[in-house]
């Protein structure tokens, strides 16, 4: 056990002081804190802050119609009497006609609010024209009622209400953020751990190490301390946008983009947090597995290449399957070992996904796991000393 733990120790240390681990985890922070203060950032570059003096050369009927629209807008534009930045004059009123003359440019934003101010300015205009009442306005402008019904499952022929597919934007984004991350540090540290163990292999450092502790242990150590690692990275990372959100003004930007927690988000947020954990311990696994093979780093890329390719196969399943999360091929594939730390917690971006199919992906996950360990160790012991050049040949002499 007490080389175990000092293997342990040793590439948990030299994992953690790497420049890689530093630099990586402070730019993905740092990355995290200008998302929650974007609007701010915005704000600094932006000219829209700079208020603009607005006089309307028009009749009191206009002003008293524009004015109140126009500042629901922007709060930026000051209507005054005169000596403004910028005059607005009403050309014709049937049809209506504006002309802007400014001292200077203003922002689009700016621009784009007096067009919409003018467009329901100008709405209004020909609703007086039509001379209808209030009752006709208000009938005009109301939103039809709508009521979409599904058949029932019963068979019964009555129709019972549909459900609601739209996605929440905020738990789409936490997942596309977890899913991400989690492809980043896959590669990332699958490509270490291999390198590790093929680089000792390779340079037959491997003959000294094996004679003091046992070819498993000397693996499980390595596996183990990279997992942890990478484990304790997910957790800064994720501790580090937590604190971000909580130093933001998170109801000004959650209100500026539309984004808005239900139900499900903090099920998504603990669930996706659970699966990257889960899915860099399957993969890290896996890239010993294959490290295990290699006997010269020129084979190398060639041995990591299922990681790769399957970690970017279950990568794009899930991003790409974000529009139909509730689709049948979205449901099968997340019973897929390899796929289902990306593409299970894609499932509760839809709205009746309970906590059953998240528990089972994680049943299977952990089975996995413990299979992939059990064969690593296994392979590593029996090629631990192994000469051959290829791939395939290692392969070969383990079977035999």
């Amino acid at each position: 056990m007490n080389k175990f733990m000092t293997t342990f120790k040793l590439t948990f240390l030299s994992k953690l002081k790497a420049k890689s681990f530093l630099i990586t985890t402070l730019i993905i922070i740092a990355g995290m804190f200008i998302a929650f203060n974007l609007d701010k950032i915005i704000g600094l570059f932006d000219s829209e802050d700079d208020t603009v003096t607005l006089e309307v050369e028009a009749d009191e009927t206009f002003l008293g119609v524009f004015e109140p629209t126009l500042q629901s807008y922007d709060d930026t534009i000051e209507i005054v009497d005169d000596d403004g930045s910028a005059v607005l004059e009403v050309i014709n009123n049937e049809p209506l006609e504006v002309e802007m003359r400014m001292e200077e440019e203003i922002s689009s934003s700016q621009e784009e609010s007096i067009q919409l101010a003018l467009n329901e300015t100008n709405r209004a205009y020909v609703v007086q024209t039509l001379g209808l009442s209030q009752d006709e306005i208000a009938q005009m402008y109301a939103e039809v009622p709508v009521e979409f019904l599904v058949a029932a499952d019963d068979e019964s022929g009555d129709f019972e209400a549909a459900d609601d597919d739209e996605m929440n934007l905020l738990n789409m984004i936490i997942f596309y953020f977890s899913v991400i991350l989690m492809f980043i540090i896959i590669l990332n540290y699958a490509s270490q751990i291999a390198t590790e163990i093929a680089n000792e292999k390779s340079s037959r450092v491997i003959e000294m190490i094996v004679s003091s502790i046992r070819p498993t242990q000397h693996l499980m150590a390595k596996v183990f301390a990279m997992i942890s690692v990478s484990v304790l990275q997910v957790v800064l990372i994720t501790a580090g946008g937590l604190v971000a959100f909580y130093f933001s003004d998170t109801s000004a930007l959650l209100d500026q983009f539309g984004l808005e927690a239900n139900e499900q988000t903090t099920k998504i947020v603990v669930y996706c947090i659970i699966y990257v954990i889960l899915g860099l311990v399957l993969y890290l696994s896996v890239a010993a597995m294959l490290g295990s093979f290699i006997s010269r780093m020129e084979d190398l890329q060639q041995g990591l290449m299922p990681v790769t390719t399957l970690s970017m196969i279950g990568y794009f399943i899930a991003l790409g399957g974000m529009s139909f999360a509730d689709h049948i091929a979205v449901t099968i594939t997340s019973y897929f070992p390899f796929f289902t730390p990306f593409v299970m917690p894609l499932r509760l971006l839809v709205s009746d996904t309970g906590h059953a199919p998240m528990l089972i992906g994680i049943g299977i996950m952990v089975i996995t796991i413990i299979i992939t360990l059990g064969l690593a160790g296994f392979v590593y012991k029996r090629s631990v000393l192994s000469t051959e050049s290829g791939i395939m040949k290692n392969i070969k002499r383990i079977r035999k």
